[in-house]
């Protein structure tokens, strides 16, 4: 019930967002759900639902941001007595997913937090950069090590820490950049000041040089 109140405002809030902006609005978006191979995607559960989506573009610039709820833990209870299922208690997380197209397609990259609850990376290595502190704050998902040398320079590294912009991956010519918001619901205001982080990074992204 909290759940389905919760996704209900997120979509009237998102609805409103789309209106200012003059954005499209979709409460919900089942391809999205397995669009990617990335976090939160990968991650375990059932009832995977993409809601609260709005598209279109920002600073000219093409993206969709949603909501993708999913939920990777039930938990039985029984009664001590009789061993009788008295109820069930849903372990749901809810993320929230912007993806911005880039200008070309770029090696595939993710980097996630190391601390973030939502996702499981502790199995995965920590960044090799010059920076011991930054590496310790972060783990790569899926990456080779020279594709991350190769993305993660000084400013880019800065800017991650500073914006707190730390979980995001590049597939191909998208951008996806995950959050996880412990308090509540990511509010209108949130989604489009991440997408004005979101253009500063796409501004330190290593794209060749024309020729």
């Amino acid at each position: 019930m909290l759940e389905a109140k919760r996704i209900e405002q997120t979509n009237q809030e998102r609805w409103g967002l789309a209106q200012q902006w003059g954005w499209r609005f979709r409460a919900e978006a089942p391809e999205l759900v397995d669009g990617w191979r990335v976090l939160p995607f990968t991650e375990r559960g059932d009832q995977r639902i993409a809601f609260g989506v709005v598209d279109g573009l920002f600073n000219q610039v093409p993206f969709v941001a949603f909501d993708f709820h999913r939920r990777p833990k039930v938990t039985h209870v029984h009664d001590a007595w009789t061993n009788r299922e008295i109820n069930t208690v849903d372990d749901v997380t809810i993320d929230t997913v912007w993806v911005v197209k880039l200008p070309m397609a770029l090696p595939f990259f993710q980097i996630a937090s190391s601390i973030d609850p939502a996702f499981d990376v502790d199995p995965c290595p920590e960044p090799q950069t010059p920076d011991p502190k930054f590496n310790r704050w972060y783990k790569l998902v899926g990456t080779d090590p020279q594709v991350a040398a190769y993305f993660l320079h000084p400013g880019l590294m800065r800017f991650m820490r500073q914006a707190k912009v730390h979980t995001w991956a590049v597939v191909g010519d998208d951008l996806l950049v995950m959050e996880h918001p412990i308090f509540g619901r990511t509010k209108p205001d949130d989604v489009v000041e991440t997408l004005g982080k979101i253009m500063q990074l796409v501004g330190l992204l290593p794209f060749p040089a024309p020729r």
